[in-house]
């Protein structure tokens, strides 16, 4: 009688933990992908520089424009931290009043969805509400975006929508339809 061999093990050592800006990277083409399902006719800017806004918004990680003739403009902030989500009341704030866009969403990852989606997502005069988008991670494939809470319209300024045309004009997508 022989002796059974085992075969060597083939399992990878751990995977290194990836940075911050890593994971900001990966969900953000995870929006990105889900953009592109959501909307009719995308143009999709991942972490745009430039974005027309009152002030510089950090977070940002995408914006969208929907080309099939409403024009509605999205943008998507981040936020993988969880003591960051939980003292998020000022910054979804912030959101509502400087992000100019028809519709705004909230993405974060999946340990402060139950806190963020309790939060009070409307817009002071009731026309609009924050969306909360779910980023659902996964050590073994790729991140996972999905819509928690749908946002709704909010108003938005004629003069933004003329920016942001000239936005489009003058900066090449990340990701965009083409028919």
């Amino acid at each position: 009688m022989s002796k059974i061999q085992a075969a060597p093990s083939r399992m990878r050592p751990e995977v290194a933990a990836i940075s911050v800006k890593q994971r900001q990277g990966r969900a953000a083409n995870a929006v990105a992908e889900l953009l592109m399902r959501k909307l009719l006719v995308p143009k999709i800017y991942i972490q745009p520089r430039g974005f027309p806004s009152e002030r510089p918004i950090e977070g940002v990680i995408a914006v969208a424009g929907d080309r099939a003739g409403s024009g509605d403009i999205y943008a998507v902030d981040l936020i993988l931290d969880r003591a960051e989500a939980i003292g998020s009341t000022k910054l979804l704030k912030k959101f509502l009043d400087l992000i100019p866009a028809h519709f705004r969403y909230l993405a974060v990852d999946s340990s402060s969805i139950d806190y963020v989606s309790k939060q009070r997502l409307f817009a002071e005069d009731g026309i609009g509400r924050i969306g909360v988008i779910e980023i659902i991670e996964s050590p073994t494939s790729p991140p996972e975006a999905r819509i928690v809470i749908p946002a709704e319209r909010f108003r938005l300024d004629q003069r933004w929508i003329k920016k942001f045309d000239n936005f489009q004009k003058k900066t090449p997508a990340d990701m965009e339809f083409r028919g």
